[in-house]
């Protein structure tokens, strides 16, 4: 072994038959599991790298659990399968996806490319501004059914209203559409897959004895659909090795089940159980603060992290008047960490909403802190970025009508809507893409239309000639010099500066991909960058503030992390207070917030912020009150008792203080309660209050005046109400 592993730890790489389950707390060492225990079935048990088959959840761990194995033993990977559920199911379908009707030519569709689809089509069938739902939510529809097997006609079987059969038709045509493109969307990736080993025994015999040893991480945030999979894959050997944390599961709303972690010994007879409790990460205090908060779920395995490491210092409690001061008590905060000697790249701040990194983003503007943010606009999905990649997509695949769709008219060449209508008109009536259409000569447009669109052709089959010869590289920059695409940025936008120096990027990025990988085709390096996920794009290496979802921080860890919002209707979230496994997930997912941190950590709320231009009232989360007193610096704050920052003489932020101010009155109404004397009650956002039947509550929202006085109040055993204040049983608590 090229690690020291502890008892746990070598109980788990050594237990190499049969199923296995390892619970694996926060920084338990998961990762030097599964590489450890790769290494020791090839060095140890003979196992060659072609028989091993690893799971992974980002492509970032992928490369990391490489790097490890090629550490301790140099060329294990290069025959080695690790990598993603999409990565994985590309190429299975690569090679055995003809088998039910997949070229192995085909391309991949990002949600961007589904949600055009899906646009397209409403469009067509001219359901547009018809349907209640919006062309998002409909591809999540369309996301889910595919994640639950269900094809048109499945679903279509047991639909009954109006609704839902519109849904379906686009459902069922954006299926047609994407077989026409020869593209396959995420979801086909992993379902194509399933449903090529379900009606062909062959292929599923054939990986299924090929990998004797099946590991996957994170299998807490497995799907149906990658159950699945994962089952048809481990079902010769039944070498099935799984890593996860069922405290960490927080991805329900992608289709995640925790469930099959919970019930994996149901699943799999005589499952050997390996429980990683010791913590190689953070304080004590921070362990003994996350392990008090997750104990109160009742849908657990249990277990109780601790460590041999420091006792650390208190968990740091950050009180706001509101989201503009809560920004800069968190400068405030980053600053006294880099003065007693935390670098920025070690600090990250985290939040529940991609919303509430904007008040935070202006404060770290006018500081002058370098900062990124992961999750915002990734660099593969500006504007100039997509454009050139239709180019690429078209070149691989000229049946891809909604890349050519994008491009037809960029740069500018007068073959703008009316004109692609009516080629798509065209393309339908024969059965063909657009591409074929255009190729074979167009009829039925004018003149000036059909020379235009013969000069398109022209300039796409001199590309095609450059991507049929060249690396990735050289055909990209074949394409920005060939549509003077450069020109068109300088000559159309006010930050051309930025945007051209995006599309060079976009060349250097090929050009790295070339140096690393065997493919150097345009095709494979389209691929890569299709699969990248929202956390490959973090740079630990530079010197910046990190901001990011508590959502994208799972599997990252920094010496310091603060965690803003924490508060009822944030953290936990309003759309979980209703439901006991959704809050139960929404406390998993502070759990996982807390348990990045190494050696510090803070917690901080607001008691006011602003929500759709309304400032609304707001209360600690109940997930404060689950962390006991003796590991906070410092007690929740009454409404009275807010922190704001202090700004030093030159202007920059000092050191946190309290500072006392009393709320407006915003509204009242003379109330009579059966035990309360009949006299003017003033309802405040923020106040708390106490209703008859509902039992306590924070008010969120007051409107109208008078008998039409509405109060809107957010109540601590769950949910949200809003009541006419003149005629509800409910008044202010003292």
């Amino acid at each position: 072994m090229s690690f020291r592993l502890n008892d746990r730890q070598q109980e788990a790489v050594q237990a190499t038959e049969g199923p296995v389950l390892v619970i694996a707390g926060a920084g338990s060492g998961k990762t030097r599991v599964l590489t450890e225990r790769i290494a020791y079935l090839v060095q140890e048990k003979g196992i060659h790298p072609y028989n091993i088959l690893a799971f992974t959840f980002t492509n970032r761990a992928a490369r990391e659990m490489r790097e490890r194995l090629e550490q301790s033993s140099p060329g294990i990977s290069e025959r080695l399968w690790v990598g993603t559920f999409h990565a994985t199911g590309v190429k299975i379908l690569r090679s055995h996806g003809r088998e039910i009707g997949v070229s192995d030519r085909f391309t991949i569709y990002d949600a961007d490319d589904s949600l055009d689809l899906i646009k397209d089509i409403l469009s067509r069938q001219g359901l547009h501004g018809q349907l209640i739902r919006s062309p998002r939510a409909i591809r999540d529809q369309i996301s889910r059914w595919k994640n639950d097997l269900m094809t048109p006609d499945l679903v279509a079987s047991g639909v009954t209203d109006n609704l839902k059969k519109r849904i379906v038709s686009v459902y069922r045509e954006y299926e047609r559409a994407l077989a026409r493109a020869n593209a396959l969307d995420f979801d086909d990736l992993i379902a194509r897959v399933v449903e090529l080993f379900s009606v062909h025994s062959q292929a599923k015999d054939h990986f299924a004895r090929r990998f004797q040893y099946v590991l996957v991480d994170e299998f807490q945030d497995t799907n149906p659909i990658q159950m699945a999979l994962i089952d048809a894959l481990a079902s010769y050997h039944k070498n099935l090795f799984v890593v996860g944390d069922d405290d960490q599961s927080i991805y329900s709303w992608r289709g995640a089940k925790v469930d099959h972690i919970l019930n994996f010994e149901d699943l799999y007879s005589g499952t050997r159980v390996v429980r990683l409790e010791q913590n190689y990460r953070s304080t004590q205090m921070i362990l003994d603060a996350a392990n008090h908060v997750i104990a109160h779920n009742k849908g657990r395995k249990g277990k109780n992290l601790w460590t041999d490491g420091d006792r650390g210092e208190k968990v740091g409690l950050i009180v706001s008047m509101d989201e503009e001061t809560e920004a800069m008590n968190m400068l405030n905060t980053v600053n006294t960490l880099v003065t007693d000697g935390h670098q920025l790249r070690d600090i990250a701040v985290l939040y529940r909403t991609n919303a509430q990194s904007r008040a935070l983003e202006d404060v770290l503007k006018l500081g002058g802190l370098p900062y990124q943010i992961i999750g915002a606009v990734r660099f593969y999905e500006r504007m100039e970025v997509r454009d050139i990649l239709a180019y690429c997509k078209l070149l691989v695949n000229p049946a891809d009508n909604i890349s050519l769709k994008r491009i037809l008219n960029v740069p500018r060449r007068a073959l703008g809507k009316t004109t692609y209508e009516n080629l798509s008109v065209m393309a339908g009536k024969n059965n063909v893409s657009i591409m074929e259409i255009l190729k074979t000569g167009v009829s039925g447009l004018g003149t000036a239309q059909i020379k235009r669109c013969a000069e398109f052709v022209k300039l796409f089959t001199d590309l095609e000639g450059v991507a049929a010869r060249e690396e990735a590289p050289a055909v990209i920059q074949a394409v920005l010099d060939e549509t003077k695409y450069r020109d068109y940025l300088r000559d159309g936008f006010p930050d051309s500066d930025s945007r051209v120096e995006n599309v060079d990027e976009l060349v250097t990025a090929a050009e790295i991909f070339t140096e690393t990988s065997e493919d150097r085709s345009l095709r494979a390096f389209l691929e890569e960058i299709a699969l990248v996920a929202d956390i490959d794009t973090w740079d630990e290496v530079q010197g910046q503030l990190t901001l990011m979802t508590l959502h994208n921080a799972k599997g990252l860890e920094f010496d310091c992390v603060i965690i803003a919002g924490v508060e009822e209707g944030l953290v936990p979230h309003y759309n979980s207070l209703d439901k006991q496994e959704d809050l139960e997930e929404e406390r998993r997912l502070f759990y996982v917030g807390m348990t990045r941190a190494r050696k510090r950590l803070f917690l901080s709320y607001a008691n006011m912020r602003r929500r759709m231009g309304i400032i609304e009232g707001g209360s600690p989360s109940r997930f404060l009150y689950e962390v006991p007193e003796e590991c906070l610096d410092g007690s929740i704050a009454s409404d009275e008792n807010l922190l704001f920052a202090e700004t030093d003489s030159d202007g920059t932020a000092g050191r946190p203080m309290r500072f006392f101010e009393g709320r407006p009155r915003a509204a009242t109404q003379k109330r009579e309660f059966e035990d309360y004397s009949q006299e003017e009650v003033y309802y405040t956002v923020g106040m708390r209050v106490i209703h008859n039947d509902f039992g306590k509550g924070v008010v969120r929202r007051v409107e109208g005046a008078g008998e039409n006085l509405r109060v809107t109040v957010i109540f601590d055993g769950g949910g949200e109400r809003k009541f006419l204040a003149h005629y509800a049983p409910m008044r202010p608590m003292n």
